[in-house]
């Protein structure tokens, strides 16, 4: 919305101030956007751009420019609304209505719910407030249509029409001014100015600029890379690669070229170096090594266990199980003496055997048991089949008891069990011992040789343990086996194998050096052989460094807050003061002078802010919501005093919680302020409108021309918004033409008294209507504020006397026949549509001795 009110100097001065410290470009952004008042196109931005560009070395070929300060003339024009119709798609709105708008004054009023608010909310839409939510939406309780309206209205006095669809604007439109009730608190808080005074607009469209100028400064950055996406295939710590990472508009070509250099020579030495690299088998020794290290430690445990073995088994515990069979021998022979020739004797076999022994050796432990020391006594039987002993008999057991309680059987036990571990320690000796590792080579099916050695060992010590724990040693044997000669058969092989342990290993550990050097040395030539193909590409990124850097370090050409600065300056200097004034005396218009606000203005990218406070309390935290409302309209009403753009003002609801007493001040206000431009109000408030329509019958107003428009709207059938006149509401005419529309329709099959009951209802506003208009000559009106004492001259006394009985009678027939009067059943009498005709007839006849 361009601006135009008029101010105490010239806007350009300052803006021409910041233009000058910025050179060419700066004046032709100011040059420009002074001439157009308007945003720059594309070409004029780009020219601009271009300027600024050449001023940093970046730019050539541009003639030099020699610009005077623009002079700047505010724009002046007059916008009136015609009419508002062909509505589709706006709440709950009825279609077919048209509401035409007067010149100076249109007041639309309703009751809530009545659609009020949805013309209000088109032309919010097209228009601007503090109020920003511009949400409408279709009837929620029906077909969703799409938006649509007609507006016809007059710019400049040149009628146009625009279509609405519910998206697009017009840029006429755009300046009418909205106030509703949600603008209070969106007023009240520190905010932006809606209105931009004269001029104020040019700082905004400045700021709008600079930004869109530091929008194609970042693309101008972002057409010059600097960053190269192959960098990651280089080496990190190579001379190349800490070259391009920190690559910068400072970078050396000299550099580059000793860096990138790439011969016949560096690819061969990459070739070769490569070779010996891949010839440096690290993996190999690796394996070899961890083979010997398991060969090594095969090689421990197979000494441990013939060491184990000797200790075991060797010539002293041959000779031990010598004597050992030896003295068991003997001991054995005398347990059998005194027996032998009395069981030959008696036929007894088996008397030797082990089961025979202990067949008696259990008959003995029985005895003991049953206390019969001196068994077999004479008369002594049995004690297994309990047969009588005859004397052959008690001899031969009384000679094994003798051997059995002898202390030689005992000595026998503890031999056997000595010979017993003996031979149960060498058992546990290994006789098959294998190698699992190759520390010998492997045969043609790649399993371990087994070296001669260990085959021999294990045969020949497997053969002496046979004998061993067989207890089949001769008496006369000697035990010979050469442990030693295979434990240092082993030892020499385990020693041979950690002697080329100890040399791989060396190895290995040198071989990481070289590896390392080796692939340094490779790592460099390959990022130098990278480097050579990529020669151009890094000389157009140090060039786009060089770019960058420039438009980076000038990047605050573009900055609005020296633009913000010049701002503040001018509001200071041009605005403060007659906003503060006018503030005040629109205040004073409201009753509000006692309310002592205090003001202070600030810049907002280029748009002027204003911060409210009351001894530095916040308004809303202090005002009751009637002094809210009166600071909000007053503010609004200084702004658009700011502008002289004549776009009409929007009312919706502006007296809501307001005193009654200030009511007609607003609307006295209002009145005065369409003189200069277009005011619609929308209101629901009875008070208001009968403010308004006091107002529109004074002598001055019509003197000065001032027209007046009507209109009220209403709810049928869940349509709201349907029109009609509001001169009738509450008027004679108006209720005498209801009654006789429903005297005269047709009402069959409805219900009579219910018919009658709605007549009455009308009859009785007439009467009431008549009291007022004809008895009292208008000397008392509801809704209008005074006494209008002339009128009292016409009244007439003598024919109120005469017919005020009758009156008052009909005026008690209607109410006890409407619907809303509720009567004792046995006097209560039901309303007939006949008897309705008969009292407004005589009705009629009392009201015409008033009105000659």
């Amino acid at each position: 919305m361009a601006s135009t009110t008029t101010n105490k100097k010239a806007i350009v001065d300052f803006l021409w101030e910041w233009a000058a410290s910025q050179g060419d470009w700066g004046k032709l952004l100011i040059s420009k956007i002074v001439i157009t008042e308007s945003p720059l196109s594309t070409v004029d931005r780009d020219e601009v751009f271009n300027y600024f560009l050449q001023s940093i070395n970046l730019h050539s070929g541009l003639p030099t420019l020699s610009i005077a300060k623009p002079t700047y003339t505010p724009t002046t024009k007059q916008i009136e609304l015609d009419s508002l119709s062909a509505i589709t798609g706006v709440n709950r709105l009825a279609k077919n209505q048209t509401v035409n708008f007067a010149k100076n004054i249109t007041v639309i009023y309703g009751e809530n719910g009545t659609g009020k608010t949805g013309y209000s909310r088109i032309l919010k839409t097209l228009g601007f407030s503090y109020d920003t939510n511009k949400t409408i939406l279709p009837n929620i309780y029906g077909a969703t249509e799409p938006k649509s309206a007609t507006i016809n209205f007059k710019s400049n006095g040149t009628p146009q029409t625009f279509i609405w669809n519910g998206a697009n604007t017009n840029s006429e439109l755009e300046n009418i001014s909205v106030f509703n009730s949600s603008c209070v608190q969106f007023s009240i808080s520190d905010r932006n100015l809606i209105v931009s005074p004269i001029g104020f607009h040019l700082f905004q469209l400045v700021s709008n600029e600079l930004n869109k100028l530091s929008q194609l400064l970042q693309a101008k950055v972002i057409a010059h890379p600097t960053s190269l996406l192959w960098v990651i295939n280089l080496t990190p710590v190579t001379p190349q690669c800490n070259f391009i990472t920190t690559l910068s508009g400072n970078s050396s070509e000299q550099k580059l070229t000793q860096l990138s250099d790439f011969t016949q020579a560096h690819q061969e030495t990459l070739t070769a170096k490569v070779s010996e690299l891949a010839n440096l088998n690290k993996t190999l020794l690796q394996a070899e090594i961890q083979a010997m290290r398991s060969q090594i430690q095969e090689f421990d445990s197979l000494i441990g266990k013939i060491q184990n073995a000797q200790n075991l088994f060797n010539s002293t515990n041959w000779e031990s199980l010598i004597i050992f069979n030896k003295e068991i021998s003997e001991l054995e022979k005398k347990t059998q003496t005194g027996i032998k020739d009395i069981a030959e004797q008696r036929g007894i076999e088996f008397y030797q055997t082990a089961e025979f022994n202990s067949f008696i050796q259990a008959a003995e432990n029985y005895i003991k048991i049953i206390n019969k020391d001196e068994y077999p006594e004479e008369g002594n039987t049995c004690i297994y089949c309990l047969q009588p002993l005859d004397v052959s008999a008690k001899e031969l057991l009384k000679n094994y008891r003798i051997l059995l309680n002898d202390k030689t059987q005992e000595s026998l036990n503890a031999l056997r069990q000595k010979k017993t571990r003996l031979i149960q320690q060498v058992s546990q000796i290994d006789t098959n011992l294998t190698f699992h590792q190759p520390s010998f080579g492997t045969s043609e099916n790649q399993a371990a040789v087994q070296p001669q050695e260990i085959i021999e060992y294990n045969q020949n010590l497997g053969k002496l343990k046979t004998i061993f724990i067989d207890g089949a040693v001769a008496q006369d044997s000697t035990f010979i086996f050469e442990y030693q000669v295979v434990i240092s058969f082993l030892t020499n092989k385990r020693t041979a194998i950690n002697s080329v342990l100890t040399q791989r290993s060396e190895a290995l550990a040198n071989l990481a050096t070289r590896e390392t050097v080796l692939k340094k040395e490779i790592d460099e030539l390959k990022d130098r052989k990278l480097l050579s193909g990529k020669v151009p590409e890094i000389k157009t990124a140090i060039s786009n460094h060089i770019i960058v850097n420039k438009l980076n370090n000038n990047a605050n050409s573009f900055n609005t807050a020296a633009i913000s600065r010049k701002t503040s300056s001018a509001r200071e200097e041009l605005v403060r003061q007659d906003f503060e004034a006018l503030f005040k005396k629109e205040l004073s218009a409201l009753r509000k002078a006692n309310l002592k606000i205090d003001l202070s203005f600030g810049t907002d990218r280029g748009s002027s802010k204003v911060f409210q406070k009351i001894s530095h309390h916040a308004l809303a935290d202090i005002l009751s919501e009637g002094e809210q409302k009166a600071i909000a309209l007053a503010e609004f009403l200084t702004e658009l005093q700011l502008d002289n753009i004549k776009a009409p003002i929007v009312f919706d609801d502006p007296v809501n919680s307001l005193d009654h007493r200030i009511i007609d001040e607003v609307v006295k206000r209002l009145i005065e302020l369409s003189k200069h431009r277009q005011v619609i109000v929308f209101t629901h408030s009875i008070l208001l409108l009968h403010s308004f329509l006091q107002q529109k019958e004074l002598e001055h107003h019509k003197q000065a021309g001032v027209s007046f428009a009507f209109h009220r709207v209403k709810e049928n059938f869940g349509e709201t918004g349907v029109l009609d006149e509001v001169e009738e509401i509450n008027s004679y005419s108006y209720y005498e033409k209801k009654l006789n529309a429903l005297l005269n329709a047709n009402h069959q099959d409805q219900e009579e008294a219910k018919i009658a009951a709605q007549g009455y209802g009308h009859l009785r506003s007439m009467v009431e209507i008549t009291v007022e208009d004809s008895l009292f000559q208008k000397t008392i009106k509801r809704y209008k504020k005074g006494v209008a004492f002339p009128s009292l001259l016409r009244v007439k006394g003598s024919k109120i006397d005469e017919h005020k009985s009758k009156l008052n009678d009909i005026y008690e027939k209607c109410c006890v026949s409407i619907d809303g009067h509720s009567s004792p059943e046995e006097i209560h009498t039901t309303p007939k549509i006949a008897e309705l005709k008969t009292d407004l007839e005589e009705f009629k006849t009392i009201r015409n001795n008033f009105l000659n």
